[in-house]
């Protein structure tokens, strides 16, 4: 029953390959489909780079939702902006140009 193990391992290796093909294909797919809109207004705001595919954000089945910051966090955020650049405007004044 020893050989068992090694079979699943291998049934486990065949089947992320075949994903990995999958994917590729409903990458194809999707390109192709882009392309035969002509509009190409679909993609407008669809972010993507290196190692991103195109459905990764709808892998769950749903859209994402928009992330929105509270008042508060925005508030926290301008006020530490606001004292960097103060510090800025004091290191450039007094002539000192350190980083």
């Amino acid at each position: 029953m020893a050989g068992f193990g090694s079979l699943v391992q291998q049934l486990r290796s065949e089947r992320a390959s075949l994903q990995r093909q999958a994917d590729k294909l409903t990458d194809a797919i999707n390109a192709l489909a882009g392309l035969e809109s002509g509009t190409g207004n679909e993609r407008k705001g669809r972010r993507r780079g290196p190692g991103r595919t195109e459905g990764a954000a709808n892998k769950a089945g749903g859209r994402r939702r928009k992330r929105t910051m509270s008042a508060e966090a925005r508030k926290r955020i301008s006020e530490a902006q606001k004292k960097r650049w103060a510090a800025q405007r004091a290191q450039t004044q007094s002539g000192g140009k350190k980083k």
